[in-house]
This record gives structure tokens, C-alpha cells and sequence, in this order.
């Protein structure tokens, strides 16, 4: 019950004091105000992104695997010299793996191979470095892409390499003018083709496949302008396996029948690599934990700038108030309640200054969400961080003019 009364009375002063010096208590919060605010921002933007990453690596789905010539793994350790020399997933490969694959684990396969630097033209508008994807086998079954109008392709046009294209929604608007291209002809690289389907808009989506700004055709079709395993391309074979299969089962699976097709002898390393998109997510999440790290390190310095900020006034206030705190000795307050006054007020300025900090915050995400197509994601550990950093800045900065306050001699500081 004292501790109660002792905590309502220091609050209920804290308050009086700072309604009283409005200008001092906004010059104290500001610098707390700007710590907190840059460690939850950065805190914030790098929680969005994974968490932005990871949805879209869900949506894809666990169980695919990429075999590629080059592992999706970098920084130390990274033997490109190894890497460089590795064959290209061919087609025929593709085709072997997809044939002798168990059926039990592989549940799809498909292959796909893309180069830049392509123009296409309509009567409207001509693009350049246009991305081009050759795709085959059950390309779409294992990506869900979604189609803003038209279709996919069928068998008869995968199997007959068609002059048939599905666009990107970037594509299709400059192309078009806005009007809807399915049905209508362009020009790919001196070849003409129908648009047959245009994928709904992505936007600035992290973590998965980038199809506003490309054009995906058959892979029989796209050879005619660049070979799967040419200098320019950059071809994959991937593989997705039942919903019962682990991913080590279907990984385990991929590599002996792509061993057995390159006919390499059981102590001969392997010249491909089977890459997983949980693999660039956890890359990601490495580097967004150095971009933590150093957000804490520019918070901290904000932060001591503004605990000494703090200090400073709290000296200040305790130097103004000193008769105030002689005539309160004088009738008994003992020095827990002049303790707990100042320090209170301390904690209290800095709370405040956390609290707009992270309304703050709050207020730039929405905005960036409206005026973006980048989801914002808030997490309650992140504020609750935030205040408590706050709290801790406000005990280290008020306990020293509170203890010197709570030491005053009654008679001495009456005098002043």
C-alpha cells in the first residue's frame, strides 16, 4: 500500500513538474526521440523484408529444388574457380532426370533458361533488355504465377515450341498502351508472336521470381534466339516434390539420377549444385542481422547523446528545485520519495520520448505502404524493445541527480 501511494504521489509531481517546463521536457524527449525512432525504424524494415521473403518463399513452396552450375550460397568459402568450369543443365539432362525420376518422390519437373538484353515491338512501342524465359515441362504446375488475363501455355505449344508468349504486366501496358494485349502479335527479336496471357501485376516483391518486366515462351521457340547452355543464358532445372516427401528425400533423389547422367565415378565430387530458396532467405537473413547491428550501434550513440541530454536537465531540475526538496525533507519525506520523484521523471521523459518515436515510425511505414507495393510488417517485440531501451536510458541518466537530491541536507537546501 506504501509503495502504491509512494509511486501515485512521484508520478502525480513528475507530471506537475513537466507541464511546467513544457520547452525543457520537449528539448529532453527529442533526442531520445531520434535514438528510438532509428533503432525501430531499421528494426522494422529489416522484420519486413525477411518477413516479405519468406511469404513469398511459402507461396512457392519448401519441397523445389534448382539444379544449377552455380550454388546460390556466397561469402567466404564460396570456390568459384570450382564452380566456373561445371557443365550448364542441358535439356537432354531435363528430360533423363524427368524419365527416370521415382514418381513416388518427384512429383514434378520442368525446365527453364533465361537471357537478357531481347527487344520487343508492337505498332505501339518498342522495349529493350527485355528479360526473355524459355520454359518446358510442368514449368507452371511447380510456379503458381499468377495470370491477370488470357492462359498458360498448353502441351501442343510446349511440345511444338509455338510462337506463342505469355507477358509481364509492365510488359504489356508500355507495349499496349493499356489495352489488353492477349490475342495480339509483337515482335521478339525479328520473330513474330502472339500474346497469349499477361501475369498479374507483382511489384516490388523480395524473395521471389520477378515477372512484370519479362516475356516467357517455349523453350523449342526461345531457342532460336539464344541455346539453353549459351554464354547468355542462365539455364535451371527444377524439381518439386510431393507433399509427403522431405526435402533431404527429394535432394538425395536429384542427386543420383543427375550423378548417374554425367557418369561421375563415386569419389568424384558433384558438378552441379541443387539450390533451395530457403537458401537465399537464410543468406538474407545473415545480412539483415548485420543491418541490426549496426542500427544498434547509430541508436546507441543517439541514444547516449540523448541520456546526457537527460542527465543534463534532470541536474538541472534538481538545482531549480532544491528549496522545494529542503521543505519537503522538512516535513518528513524521506529520501525514497525524493529519489523516486526525480528518477521517475527521468524514466518518464524518456518513455514519452520512445512513445513518439514509435508513433512515428508507425506514421512512415503506413505512408511507405500507400505509396508503395512494399507490405509493412510491425512486430510487438520491436516496440517493446524500444520502450524498454527507453526505461533503461531513463534509470542509467536520472540516478545520479536522484540519489544527489535524495541526499540533500533539509536546512542547507531551504537556505538556497
Amino acid at each position: 500500500m506504501k509503495f502504491t501511494s509512494l509511486f501515485s504521489e512521484s508520478i502525480a509531481l513528475t507530471i506537475r513538474f513537466l507541464k511546467a517546463n513544457k520547452l525543457r521536457s520537449f528539448l529532453s524527449v527529442l533526442g531520445i526521440t531520434i535514438g528510438i525512432s532509428c533503432i525501430v525504424a531499421i528494426f522494422t524494415a529489416t522484420y519486413s523484408l525477411e518477413k516479405n521473403i519468406r511469404n513469398n518463399v511459402d507461396k512457392l513452396g519448401d519441397k523445389i529444388i534448382y539444379v544449377n552450375k552455380w550454388p546460390w550460397s556466397f561469402g567466404k568459402g564460396y570456390k568459384w574457380w570450382e564452380y566456373m568450369n561445371r557443365p550448364k543443365p542441358s535439356i537432354k539432362e531435363y528430360e533423363r532426370l524427368k524419365k527416370d525420376s521415382n514418381r513416388e518422390i518427384v512429383k514434378n519437373t520442368a525446365y527453364y533458361y533465361e537471357f537478357s538484353r531481347n527487344k520487343i515491338k508492337s505498332i505501339h512501342e518498342e522495349l529493350s533488355d527485355v528479360k526473355i524465359i524459355g520454359v518446358s515441362g510442368d514449368f507452371f504446375d511447380i510456379n503458381q504465377w499468377d495470370i491477370f488475363s488470357g492462359r498458360v501455355f498448353n502441351d501442343f505449344e510446349l511440345n511444338a515450341g509455338k510462337n506463342t508468349a505469355i507477358v509481364g504486366y509492365n510488359v504489356a501496358l508500355n507495349l499496349f498502351k493499356g489495352k489488353n494485349p492477349v490475342g495480339k502479335n509483337a515482335i521478339i527479336n525479328g520473330n513474330k508472336v502472339t500474346i497469349i496471357g499477361v501475369f498479374d501485376y507483382q511489384g516490388s516483391a523480395i524473395g521471389g521470381p520477378q515477372y512484370d518486366d519479362i516475356a516467357v515462351l517455349p523453350t523449342k521457340f526461345a531457342q532460336r534466339f539464344a541455346k539453353p547452355t549459351g554464354s547468355n543464358a542462365s539455364p535451371s532445372i527444377v524439381i518439386n516434390g510431393h507433399e509427403n516427401v522431405d526435402i533431404n528425400s527429394l535432394s538425395y533423389e536429384v542427386t543420383r539420377i543427375m550423378r548417374s547422367i554425367r557418369k561421375l565415378k563415386p569419389m568424384e565430387k558433384d558438378d552441379f549444385a541443387l539450390n533451395k530458396l530457403t537458401m537465399v532467405s537464410d543468406s538474407l537473413s545473415q545480412t539483415f542481422g548485420m543491418i541490426d547491428i549496426a542500427a544498434g550501434i547509430i541508436g546507441f550513440f543517439s541514444l547516449l547523446v540523448g541520456g546526457f541530454g537527460i542527465a543534463n536537465i534532470m541536474f538541472v531540475s534538481v538545482k531549480e528545485r532544491t528549496s522545494i526538496i529542503g521543505l519537503q525533507k522538512a516535513l518528513g519525506a524521506k529520501r525514497i520519495f525524493i529519489l523516486s520523484q526525480f528518477l521517475f521523471e527521468s524514466i518518464l521523459l524518456c518513455i514519452i520520448g520512445a512513445i513518439i518515436g514509435i508513433l512515428f515510425v508507425i506514421g512512415l511505414s503506413i505512408l511507405v505502404s500507400h505509396l508503395t507495393s512494399f507490405q509493412i510488417f510491425f512486430s510487438a517485440s520491436i516496440f517493446t524493445f524500444g520502450i524498454s531501451i527507453a526505461i533503461g536510458i531513463g534509470i542509467i541518466a536520472g540516478i545520479s541527480p536522484a540519489i544527489l537530491a535524495s541526499r540533500m541536507d533539509p536546512v542547507i537546501a531551504l537556505r538556497k
